[in-house]
């Protein structure tokens, strides 16, 4: 896939265009995505940092260990990016943030030794399943 993809925050206030091949399409589910979140795991994919183009407003970055920065909305918060410096010409981008996240398929799972119990994919579809809200 070499089309462009496209993508932003919950408010709209900041979007972005990926101009290049995703890869490492990742569920990872370290303790430090899940907080940053406030999900069970965090589905990336991996970009070329010049095949980037933030659009509209720019996003906020903060650190969350010495070594990552995390970028997200100043207005609605919501989490859009993951840079290590063990790779500066890369970062992930949340794979819910596009437009069509479907034309993604995630690849495997990172960080498993930290993943929550209740989200092993027995116990998932063991749940019964609501179309909507489940009213």
């Amino acid at each position: 896939m070499s089309s462009i993809l496209h993508g932003g925050c919950l408010c709209g206030a900041v979007h972005y265009r990926v101009h290049g091949q995703p890869f490492h399409v990742t569920h990872c589910h370290c303790v430090s995505c899940r907080k940053a979140s406030g999900a069970a795991f965090v589905t990336w994919f991996t970009i070329r940092l010049i095949e980037l183009e933030w659009l509209g407003e720019k996003p906020l970055f903060y650190h969350s260990s010495a070594a990552a920065m995390r970028g997200f909305c100043p207005h609605c918060g919501a989490t859009l990016s993951y840079q290590h410096e063990s790779d500066p010409d890369d970062i992930d981008l949340t794979a819910a943030s596009l437009d069509m996240p479907e034309l993604l398929v995630p690849e495997f799972h990172i960080w498993w030794q930290d993943h929550i119990s209740w989200g092993e994919p027995q116990q998932q579809a063991a749940l019964p399943v609501h179309a909507r809200s489940r009213d």
